[in-house]
């Protein structure tokens, strides 16, 4: 999606050329059925199940800064059962074939953008080897996971995330996109089909967005991947 000046606002980044069909539904259910271990072998407080992005279980992994924070610092998940069933999903061959090809698309589509991440990554860990990246040689600071089983959420925006940059978010299923789980670009009038397995990058926290309802017994799982703004404005100040 370009604006006027043809610059790109959005990726309707779709699945990995040459994967189409069964090889990458294979990988999408893969994921998917990690994602339902991972939340069955969770627990949750009402406030990781309730929140202003909608009523499913969320588990946020990775490094960030802001919200109180006095320097960048890894989110905390907290009971050991909850951190074993993390990493094992964080370390599932699937999930990080999802979060290689968002990082591949940010790549392609946002080179000088993704450079000044990779950069900013790069320096923090130097700087702090305390802080954990979820997966190696990836732009992205942080990765959230809808862990639902029905994640879909009420117009909003991501204030936290870096203006001037996109999220990338990837759907799991199973779901009938046809019926539902189609991504809403408010300010740009759009309603995208968004298919299991397919990945968009938008800049989340510039646009309002939201998700359609799935369908009675449906599942819908999400992963996305984002940087929080803060952590460029910390090392332009000197860390």
């Amino acid at each position: 999606l370009v604006d006027a000046h043809d610059r790109i606002v959005a990726v309707l980044g779709g699945v990995p050329h040459g994967s189409k069909g069964k090889e990458w539904q294979v990988v999408e259910a893969a994921a998917a059925a990690a994602a339902t271990k991972c939340r069955e072998s969770s627990t949750f407080t009402e406030a990781q199940k309730h929140g202003r992005r909608g009523d499913f279980a969320s588990r946020t992994v990775g490094y960030g800064y802001g919200n109180g924070r006095c320097k960048p610092q890894n989110y905390r998940v907290s009971g050991k059962a909850n951190q074993k069933a993390m990493q094992e999903l964080l370390q599932n061959k699937a999930v990080q074939r999802i979060s290689g090809f968002q990082n591949a698309l940010f790549n392609t589509f946002g080179h000088k953008n993704y450079l000044e991440h990779k950069v900013t990554n790069d320096e923090l860990l130097h700087k702090q080897p305390e802080l954990r990246a979820n997966f190696p040689n990836n732009a992205f600071a942080a990765t959230t996971f809808n862990l639902g089983p029905l994640s879909f959420s009420p117009p909003h925006m991501d204030p936290d995330n870096r203006a001037s940059s996109w999220c990338a978010d990837t759907p799991m299923g199973p779901f009938n996109p046809d019926q539902g789980g189609h991504l809403v670009l408010w300010d740009l009038g759009l309603v995208i089909r968004f298919p299991p397995g397919s990945t968009i990058l938008f800049p989340s926290a510039l646009i309002t967005h939201s998700t359609i309802p799935i369908q009675a017994g449906e599942t819908r799982y999400a992963m996305i991947q984002y940087s929080s703004g803060g952590l460029f404005r910390w090392r332009e100040n000197g860390f």
